[in-house]
């Protein structure tokens, strides 16, 4: 039986991690959160892979463009070359998703 994950944002996650206590503002740790997500996005978008320890890689690859098949009609189609991201757990955050089955 499969079963469907809850779903949450970043201001789901911004909202929680104001609610835990801390010694500065909300202000002050709403800028900190949304300076950290704009610093991950330049990097993605500048093509660097990013490396966050206990928590996982965001990995870049280049993938060259190549001939697929539309699997509807099975005709050939063209696919353009693009840059992919991949990410990969880190062993504590995969063994903490799996912990629970």
């Amino acid at each position: 039986m499969k079963t469907r994950a809850p779903k949450k944002n970043k201001s789901d996650i911004l909202k929680a991690y104001l609610q835990s206590e801390t010694d500065l503002t909300p202000k002050i740790n709403e800028e900190i959160f949304k300076r950290f997500f704009s610093i991950i996005e330049k990097n993605i978008s500048d093509h660097i892979s990013i490396e966050l320890r206990n928590f996982g890689v965001f990995k870049i690859k280049f993938m060259n463009s190549r001939f697929g098949s539309d699997p509807r009609n099975k005709k050939k189609i063209y696919i353009p070359s693009k840059w992919k991201l991949k990410f990969k757990p880190s062993e504590n955050l995969y063994k903490k998703l799996n912990e629970k089955i």
